[in-house]
């Protein structure tokens, strides 16, 4: 009876995240503050679901405090959103990455405000400019959270209609940013004219994503519609069939469309490590926090970049106590006692004694 007992609390869960992601959705034009704060407190119930596929005490704030009746019953307090995020990176080896982590953040920010404070969006009426700033935020945080879905695909198969809808009327939402992209069009055309190229976006889905090239192999766009940064690369097929790959950091498998050559870490580490080294001297191995990637990490001139997530950082600051360098883990300032997330640090290697 437990067990049913946990699974349809599960459901319900996820069942609750996903009306409050549709009518999110369905609010834009009419209700902008209602859909902020729905989308918000949709992104926390399906983090929180996810954590609960894991076990039920990872998303009760203090597990030793309640009992598995506590918990059913609603008469606990369950972590943060940021806590969630930490716990599903550690407890459940899960890779969301810090641009995600900023995004959702951003997001709740805005829901608390105006359920706490005051915000624009809960005025009577809500202009263009501030309904095209909701989209924005909603495509972001949809980016993100839909390529989390997909990872997860398999515990929320159940709800793939849900997820299809929710794509679907995301799409037609991303209309309302069609105005941003007309004011924006001339000069995305002058600067397409001197030379500048643009991408499709993969927020917004508008064609506003100027491209830099930092490299031979680098590249970067920025999106002048809805602010989305993506990085990718483009390199020639290891199997030498002619075709030139572009690689996006999708934590998916690289294949070759052409040849169908899949693109393994080892050969991407070959192509971006531009830092010559003795082959009798010892290299500090550098990891990724963000996808624990193990020495996966390379310098491709001043940027870091993990050959595994491709999550690139223009630092990699050293462990203090497993001497090990790495990406998208913090400034390490505290590591000799608290380790990183390759190791427990001081604390973890006397905690028995």
């Amino acid at each position: 009876m437990t067990e049913k007992n946990l699974k349809a609390a599960l459901r319900n869960l996820s069942e609750s995240a996903f009306d409050f992601l549709e009518r999110s959705i369905e609010e834009i034009k009419d209700r902008p503050k209602y859909s902020v704060i729905h989308f918000a407190t949709a992104v926390e119930l399906l983090l929180k679901a996810r954590l609960m596929r894991e076990h039920w005490t990872l998303v009760v704030e203090r597990a030793s405090d309640v009992t598995l009746d506590n918990f059913l019953s609603g008469q606990c307090k369950t972590v943060t959103q940021g806590d969630a995020i930490k716990r599903l990176n550690g407890a459940c080896n899960e890779n969301i990455s810090k641009d995600a982590v900023a995004q959702f953040a951003k997001i709740a920010a805005h829901r608390n405000q105006m359920i706490h404070f005051f915000h624009e969006a809960g005025t009577t009426k809500a202009g263009q400019a501030m309904i095209e700033g909701i989209v924005k935020e909603q495509c972001l945080s949809w980016y993100y959270l839909e390529r989390l879905l997909s990872d997860w695909g398999d515990q929320f198969e159940e709800f793939d209609t849900k997820i299809a809808t929710v794509r679907w009327r995301m799409k037609q939402n991303r209309a309302f940013l069609s105005v941003a992209f007309d004011r924006l069009k001339p000069k995305i055309e002058a600067d397409s004219k001197a030379g500048t190229a643009f991408q499709d976006c993969s927020g917004c889905g508008y064609e506003a994503a100027a491209v830099t090239e930092l490299s031979d192999v680098l590249f970067e766009k920025h999106c002048r519609v809805c602010g989305l940064v993506e990085a990718y690369i483009e390199i020639p097929c290891p199997d030498e069939c002619g075709e030139v790959l572009h690689i996006e950091p999708d934590f998916g498998s690289h294949t070759c469309e052409e040849c169908g050559h899949i693109v393994t870490s080892e050969e991407l580490a070959d192509v971006l490590d531009t830092e010559y080294s003795d082959p009798t001297d010892f290299e500090t191995p550098m990891n990724c926090a963000m996808c624990s990637g193990y020495h996966s990490v390379v310098q491709h001139h001043d940027t870091f970049i993990c050959t595994e997530c491709l999550a690139t950082s223009d630092s990699a600051p050293l462990c203090e106590w497993c001497n090990e360098r790495q990406i998208g883990g913090g400034d390490m300032e505290f590591s000799y006692h608290s380790g990183c997330e390759f190791c427990e640090g001081q604390a973890g290697w006397t905690k028995d004694d």
